[in-house]
């Protein structure tokens, strides 16, 4: 029997990944992602065949966003670590309520998918049937996040979903200790030459000195972030920061979707890195828990509050979320300061800003934004030279597939990888399928 690969999303471009792998009767999707750029189609297309069984990497939507809808088109098991169970089902209920009338299923779909939930720990393999194996591995992205090892008849496929090759500050970079994969499907994010991250040292010196000088020059701090993983890296940066007296004690505060996650974070600290681990045992603290940070009851008191101060809130690309609140009053005023502390997808507010543009729409009116904005790479996604060192640790490498990645980075990660690696390597578009 041979092997098929459906890219159903995510191929040429970062959104609504989607994979679908054929072997005999059995169809096991990888991942179910929303578009989170209004420029492509919102959802993944339909697999060939109806799919056994749902695997998710991680919990961020644009890799679980649809995920209810899958499990209740086709009442399939959902297969995923602990934490990206409960995180992926704490974000869908925020985008149902985001999209109202546009999303793609109720709140009542998302509740359903607990029936049909099925929790795997790292390296604890799962029999999906017909000669199917699954292992999922840690991915070092966020809480929980995993790739997928896929034995399957003579070949062992290894889809990556989002891995990040350092450490940080919450979690431990992905494993590779089972690196028998003659097939990867690898996200390619950061996949450009040029793409290559400062040390997290570094970023986290200048990020705390430009916070420093917008507060004591009297302005506020703007941060947006993704409500998981970005805002505890900022969380517990800034903490620290604070700490050591580099950065002034300002009230920080904590808005959107960041405190329902917080609250998974510390049901799981377990599997946080080493040595916030460490942090928690021996002085029986969360950092998270920190009083510098002030949850947000009413935004109408945060206006009250005496300048300065940051404010850390969803979403990280500006698209939504209560950011949108503070970016209307706080947005114009020069002293203030906007902190990008990761990817923007081309066509969101974020990347716009980033890009230089300072004219925005928002909320039917055009914004001018006269605040400083400053890109600080927290990015928990692996660069260039760490896609190719994860590359390197896998002897038996045949083929790969580069996705997750706008269309030109994809195809020039491609022309790379066949001239450093000497294996096939392939930049696959939307409704493609290649049998193995």
């Amino acid at each position: 029997m041979k092997t098929k690969l459906s890219f159903l999303g995510g191929a040429r471009q970062v959104g609504r990944s989607c994979l679908f792998v054929e072997y005999g009767d059995r169809g096991i999707m990888l991942d179910a992602g929303v578009s989170l750029s209004g420029n492509d189609s919102m959802f993944p297309l339909d697999p060939p065949n109806p799919p056994s069984a749902l695997i998710l990497t991680h919990a961020h939507l644009d890799h679980a966003g649809f995920a209810p809808s899958i499990v209740s088109k086709y009442h399939v098991p959902l297969i995923g670590t602990p934490p990206t169970q409960d995180l992926s089902e704490t974000l869908n209920i925020d985008y149902v309520k985001l999209q109202k009338d546009t999303s793609p299923y109720t709140f009542t779909e998302i509740m359903n998918v607990r029936k049909h939930s099925v929790d795997v720990l790292y390296k604890q393999p799962i029999n999906l049937g017909g000669e199917i194996e699954a292992t999922l591995l840690r991915a070092g992205h966020i809480l929980g996040s995993a790739m997928v090892r896929l034995k399957i008849g003579d070949h062992v496929i290894l889809y990556t979903g989002d891995i990040c090759a350092r450490n940080t500050r919450t979690q431990t970079m992905v494993d590779v200790s089972m690196n028998d994969a003659d097939t990867i499907i690898i996200e390619s994010t950061y996949s450009s030459p040029s793409d290559q991250h400062p040390s997290l040292q570094k970023i986290e010196r200048d990020f705390a000195a430009a916070v420093a000088e917008t507060l004591t020059n009297g302005g506020v701090v703007l941060i947006p972030v993704f409500a998981v993983g970005r805002a505890q890296e900022v969380m517990l940066c800034l903490e620290a920061y604070v700490r050591s007296g580099i950065i002034p004690r300002v009230p920080i505060f904590i808005d959107g979707m960041i405190r329902k996650v917080n609250v998974i974070y510390r049901m799981y600290w377990f599997d946080l890195s080493d040595p916030i681990k460490r942090q928690i045992r021996y002085t029986k603290q969360n950092p998270l828990e920190s009083n510098l940070f002030i949850e947000v009851e009413s935004r109408k008191d945060v206006l009250k509050a005496e300048e300065p101060m940051i404010i850390i809130s969803t979403s990280g690309m500006l698209e939504g979320g209560p950011i949108l609140y503070y970016l209307k009053i706080f947005g114009a005023d020069p002293k203030n300061l906007i902190c990008l502390t990761g990817y923007q997808v081309p066509g969101t507010r974020g990347r716009l800003l980033y890009d230089g543009q300072r004219e925005i729409q928002l909320e039917g009116e055009s914004l001018r934004v006269e605040a400083q904005v400053k890109f600080f790479d927290f990015s928990a996604h692996a660069d260039y030279p760490g896609l190719l060192r994860f590359l390197s640790f896998f002897k038996n490498l045949e083929r790969v597939f580069c996705v997750h990645g706008e269309e030109k980075k994809v195809l020039n990660f491609c022309e790379r990888i066949e001239s450093l690696r000497k294996v096939e390597a392939y930049a696959p578009r939307n409704g493609e399928t290649i049998t193995l």
